[in-house]
C-alpha cells in the first residue's frame, strides 16, 4: 500500500549524502584543498562490496518461473505493450540528468560569475542543498495521494519554472530563493522519477529497463555539464542557458505527462 512512499524515502537518503557532500566542499576545500574532498567522497564507495555480497534478491524475482538472457531482456523492453515505457522513460532519464548534472555541476561557478568568491558560491550551493530533503518528503506523500505521474509531471514543471526565474534573479536574495526552490522541486522529481521508473516494467525486465534508462540518462549527463560550461565560456546570457534548461525540463514534462502511465494502486506485472 505505501510501496511508492518506501521508494522515496530510500532515495531521500541521496539528498543526505547531498548534503554531507556540501559540507565538505564547504569546510575541507577552502582549508585543505579538493583532492581532500575527492579521497572522502571515495570512501563510501567501499559499501558497495558490502551491498554486493550482503543484499538479497528481492522475492518476486526469485519467484519467477524462467531467467532471461541479457539479450532477451533487452528486446523485451522494446516489444508490443512496453516500447511505449521504454521511450517515455528513457526521455525522461534524459531530461532529469541534463537538467540536474548540468545545474548542479556549474552552479557554484554561475554564482562566481555574478560576482561572489568561492567560499560564498560554495556557501549558497549548501544553502540551495538544504531544500532537497523537504522536496522528497514533499514526493514521499504525493506519490501516494495524487499518484506517480501527476507529482513527477508537475515537480519537473516546476523545476523548469525554478531553473528560469534563477537565470533572470539578480540579488543574492533571489539567487538563493530561485536556488532553493530549484534543489526543492528538482529532488521532488528525482524521487518520482525513480518510483515511476521501476514501476513500468514487468519483474522479469524491471532492472534491465531501469538500468538502461538510467543509462540512456548519462549521455544528458555528459552532455548537460560539457555544453553549459561552453555557453559560459562563450559569454552567452545566463537567462538563455537557463532558458534551455527551462526548455528541457518542459519537453520531459510534456512527454510523461502526455505518454507516460499512471501505476498507483496497481498490481506489478
Amino acid at each position: 500500500m505505501n510501496r511508492g512512499r518506501r521508494v522515496v524515502f530510500l532515495q531521500m537518503f541521496l539528498a543526505f549524502g547531498s548534503l554531507i557532500a556540501a559540507l565538505i566542499a564547504f569546510f575541507v576545500i577552502p582549508s585543505v584543498g579538493w583532492r581532500a574532498a575527492f579521497l572522502i567522497g571515495a570512501i563510501p564507495a567501499l559499501y558497495t562490496i558490502y551491498l554486493r555480497i550482503g543484499l538479497p534478491e528481492t522475492p518476486r524475482y526469485r519467484n519467477l518461473p524462467k531467467r532471461l538472457t541479457l539479450r532477451q531482456s533487452f528486446a523485451k523492453t522494446w516489444s508490443k505493450g512496453i516500447s511505449r515505457r521504454s521511450t517515455v522513460t528513457w526521455t525522461l532519464w534524459f531530461t532529469m540528468n541534463y537538467a540536474y548534472y548540468g545545474l548542479f555541476t556549474w552552479l557554484p561557478t554561475i554564482m562566481a560569475h555574478k560576482g561572489y568568491s568561492l567560499v560564498h558560491s560554495i556557501g549558497y550551493v549548501l544553502i540551495m542543498t538544504l531544500a532537497q530533503v523537504p522536496g522528497y518528503l514533499t514526493a514521499a506523500w504525493l506519490v501516494e495521494k495524487w499518484g506517480r505521474k501527476k507529482t513527477l509531471v508537475m515537480a519537473i514543471f516546476l523545476s523548469a519554472l525554478a531553473s528560469l526565474g534563477f537565470g533572470f534573479a539578480t540579488s543574492t536574495s533571489t539567487l538563493i530563493l530561485f536556488g532553493l526552490l530549484i534543489s526543492y522541486f528538482m529532488l521532488g522529481s528525482w524521487a518520482g522519477t525513480y518510483l515511476f521508473t521501476v514501476e513500468q516494467y514487468p519483474t522479469a525486465v524491471r532492472a534491465t529497463g531501469m538500468g538502461w534508462s538510467a543509462g540512456f540518462g548519462r549521455i544528458g549527463g555528459v552532455l548537460a555539464p560539457t555544453f553549459t560550461g561552453w555557453l559560459l565560456g562563450a559569454k552567452v546570457g545566463f537567462p538563455i542557458i537557463f532558458g534551455i534548461f527551462f526548455a528541457v525540463l518542459l519537453l520531459g514534462a510534456l512527454i510523461v505527462g502526455v505518454f507516460g502511465i499512471e501505476t498507483k494502486g496497481k498490481q506489478l506485472e
